[in-house]
């Protein structure tokens, strides 16, 4: 197998492509879903899931149509944490480590092809200003950078003598500085050369097939089966129902909501780890109980923590043989008593993702769900939903806790409207600007808000969609069960598939209902 990043540009490969997608189609049908287990049946439906979106983005009119450079993911910004993060468990690894460092230049060099074929294309959608910055950033830094600094720190850190150590070492300074390091001053030179008048700075409904094209980047997203109309419904009603819980709340408790408004409220913890410990102590109560969690908690270097990123959870190793990680912005010490960071730290831990991601290593028995599967509508969703979940576990004023979990409910929901009038609806920055007043949003920050959106299409609908989703199941299950619903029982329905479509996880949520009536 050969050691890289990815595969890497050719033109000739979108015809391979859909050849390829059509064998695996003719495979697929092979199958008799009724002659299926229960398991292997929502395994079944979230490969089906998969393969159809892939058949529709595969279609010839869509060709050339996502970007390699999206700001807030691209690769560009991804590559240098994937190494950073990179786990290192024996002397391969490092010597795999290696391999892909040198394999950074030739990679970006095929996004910058892509991303050429594009303005031929007429396709092309990038922030090439911030691109271009973000780049910067890392050259300036040169061999000081934290990435090099980090891989280097791994390698101190496996079992192995400072001979092998050093050679290593060495190794990685020359692949950084003849790879790693031109790749982005390239990437610098040429997005600086390309021609922005042609570059779409209006979203994809501006493109020809782009609104169709947005349809299946929303699916892919949500992980729904919903049109976006039905979804954009759903939304306003969400956003409504926020924004009258907050009216309540100012009226019979002024003083709770200009404390909220102040910053003044705490929730009590001065340091991360506090907060994991207390959380895996409570959750128990809520949540079906996974087995041993053991993680670090490690600060993401200041030249990573770029696009305001509060923390982020490492992805493990299937095998499960180390430690689980969480990466923590800790640049603003003041920060850390904030009810934000309580409810991050609740989201990217317990019981967020890392808890998630142990519970389906505890009970999901086929590899290709526990790492295969992208539905990010259900993870991201679902860590949405355990983010204000987790305030129920602050000993904090119940009605601030309240304004907070409805001012959150309020600008996702607010957020995800955006993306869908930029996208769907063809907004312009004045149209953003009038919706911004329309809903008590600050005009000041439209034009980066709208900036951001356009070249990062779908990226908040996983949270903010997925959100609604699960509310949504959850709200039915109240009214259909009354007094008989269950926290514990609710939340192991919804953990049973893993990571899944919607489609899915409802059919979960409707037996739960109905075993307990």
């Amino acid at each position: 197998m050969t050691v890289q990043i990815g595969d890497k540009f050719d033109e000739n490969d979108l015809i391979e492509d859909q050849t390829e997608l059509k064998e695996i189609r003719e495979a697929f049908d092979q199958f008799n879903r009724d002659q299926l287990s229960d398991e292997q049946k929502d395994t079944y439906d979230c490969y089906k899931f998969m393969l159809e979106l892939a058949e529709k983005s595969s279609e010839d009119k869509f060709a050339y149509m996502g970007s390699a450079f999206n700001t807030m993911t691209g690769d560009h910004t991804q590559i240098p944490t994937l190494l950073a993060d990179l786990t290192l468990r024996n002397e391969q690894d490092v010597k795999d480590l290696i391999l892909l460092v040198q394999d950074v230049k030739p990679y970006l060099e095929s996004d910058l092809a892509y991303t050429k074929k594009q303005v031929e294309e007429g396709t092309l959608m990038i922030g090439i200003d911030e691109v271009i910055e973000r780049c910067k950033e890392i050259t300036s830094a040169g061999m000081e950078g934290s990435t090099l600094s980090s891989m280097k720190a791994h390698v101190d850190a496996l079992d192995m003598d400072d001979a092998a150590k050093a050679k290593y070492k060495k190794q990685l300074d020359e692949a950084y500085q003849t790879s790693f390091l031109p790749a982005y001053e390239e990437i610098i030179t040429e997005l600086g050369k390309l021609d922005k008048t042609k570059n779409n700075t209006g979203g994809l409904s501006h493109l020809e097939n782009g609104k169709e094209f947005y349809e299946i980047l929303f699916q892919n997203a949500t992980g729904s089966d919903k049109s976006v109309k039905e979804v954009q419904k759903e939304l306003e009603d969400a956003s409504q129902k926020a924004y009258l819980q907050m009216l309540a709340i100012a009226t019979k408790d002024s003083e709770a909501i200009n404390t909220y408004l102040e910053g003044s409220a705490k929730s009590g913890y001065q340091d991360y780890a506090s907060m994991l410990i207390d959380l895996e102590k409570m959750y128990h109560e809520d949540f079906p109980t996974v087995s041993q969690l053991e993680y670090n908690i490690a600060s993401l270097p200041a030249d990573l923590a770029t696009g305001g990123i509060a923390a982020y959870f490492n992805i493990p190793a299937i095998d499960g043989t180390t430690k689980k990680e969480i990466r923590v912005n800790d640049t603003n010490k003041d920060d850390i008593g904030t009810i934000d960071t309580f409810t991050t730290v609740a989201h990217e831990g317990i019981p967020g993702h890392m808890y998630q991601i142990q519970y389906t290593y505890d009970n999901i028995s086929s590899p290709w769900r526990m790492t295969c599967t992208n539905f990010s509508g259900y993870t991201e969703g679902y860590a949405t939903y355990v983010e204000l979940y987790s305030l129920k576990y602050l000993k904090m004023d119940e009605n601030i806790k309240a304004i907070h979990k409805a001012m959150s409910e309020y600008e996702h929901t607010l957020i995800a409207l955006i993306d869908i009038g930029v996208h769907y609806e063809g907004w312009s920055l004045k149209d953003l600007k009038d919706f911004c007043n329309e809903n008590g949003l600050d005009e000041s920050a439209a034009e980066a808000i709208y900036d951001q959106i356009v070249y990062n299409p779908t990226a908040f609908l996983s949270y903010y969609v997925g959100y609604q989703e699960i509310m949504t199941m959850k709200e039915e299950a109240m009214e259909s069960l009354g007094d008989t619903f269950h926290e514990l029982e609710f939340h192991t329905a919804l953990l049973k598939s893993g990571a899944a479509p919607f489609s899915v996880v409802e059919r979960n949520i409707e037996a739960y209902i109905e075993a307990s009536k």
